[in-house]
């Protein structure tokens, strides 16, 4: 008999054995309570079934996915078509962070190239035929150019990973957290009993900003723990940084990539190429 008990995976399961372990243990020890608190415990035992309906039929009506594991679904295609497509809206805001992250930290190293510039050299000397509308022009381009590149960085990454570990990657997916918090990734696929995530971020430098990797690895860290309380499936973070430049070490990346993504729990499988070496590889000519 009790080999035909399995491992309990679904959260309605976890509910239905919590309440009755509750109420019967509940009820059994109100002999034993003095005469003079009985009173209030009958109320809680009256009250508390109750209060548990209440909570699970909110749960029911505002956020029903997390009261099933992958298992329950037939076809687990369709537990990932549940997490849901982030919206046009979402995706914009998303692909406008990711650009002004690439921007600052470009901005960054070429402050730290100017604080190091010899004082011999006289800029004043040098004449000056740039003007207001021709540096916003020359900003806007270079703006666009980087929009560009994100994207396509994003889509030719995602690309090669789905070859390379024969998988369908749904791209722009939204996970959302009990709490109602939208966790959106460039890409998800699930295989046996592993969830793939994917991040890309485009790197124009070795200039590793923590606050680029911070976000993606909380959230990560967050999903992963959220998993685990629903099946036990893991959650695997394919983070791919993208290099456009050819100057760039990428062993050098790689390797402070590496000890930053140690520091978090969850399991990150890191992906180190250049734009140049993706358009390449899928004859990619503007």
């Amino acid at each position: 008999m009790v080999e035909k008990i399995g491992h309990i995976k679904n959260p309605l399961t976890v509910i239905a054995i919590f309440a009755a372990i509750a109420e019967i243990s509940g009820t059994t020890v109100l002999p034993f309570i003095e005469s003079d608190n009985q009173g209030i415990y009958i109320w809680f035992l009256m009250l508390f079934p109750v209060f548990l309906v209440g909570i699970f039929f909110l749960t029911l009506n505002f956020n029903h996915k997390v009261l099933y594991a992958p298992s329950d679904y037939k076809n687990e295609d369709n537990f990932l078509k549940s997490f849901g497509k982030a919206t046009t809206q979402e995706k914009e805001d998303k692909l406008r962070e990711e650009v002004e992250e690439a921007e600052d930290t470009s901005s960054t190293e070429k402050s730290e190239r100017d604080n190091v510039r010899p004082e011999a050299e006289n800029i004043g000397d040098q004449p000056d035929t740039s003007g207001p509308r021709q540096t916003f022009v020359t900003n806007y381009d270079k703006h666009a150019s980087l929009m560009a590149n994100v994207s396509l960085a994003e889509k030719l990454a995602i690309l090669k990973l789905s070859r390379d570990m024969n998988l369908d990657f749904r791209t722009d997916v939204r996970f959302e957290t009990p709490s109602n918090r939208k966790i959106i990734f460039d890409g998800l696929a699930i295989h046996k009993d592993k969830i793939h995530a994917v991040e890309v971020k485009l790197f124009r430098n070795e200039y590793i900003s923590p606050s680029r990797l911070e976000k993606v690895l909380l959230e990560s860290e967050l999903m992963a723990s959220q998993m685990k309380g629903i099946d036990s499936k893991e959650l695997v973070l394919h983070f791919v940084a993208v290099i456009d430049n050819t100057e760039v070490d990428i062993e050098r990346v790689k390797e402070r990539l590496t000890k930053y993504v140690g520091r978090y729990n969850v399991n990150v499988k890191l992906h180190v190429t250049t734009l140049s070496d993706l358009k390449n590889e899928y004859q990619y000519n503007p």
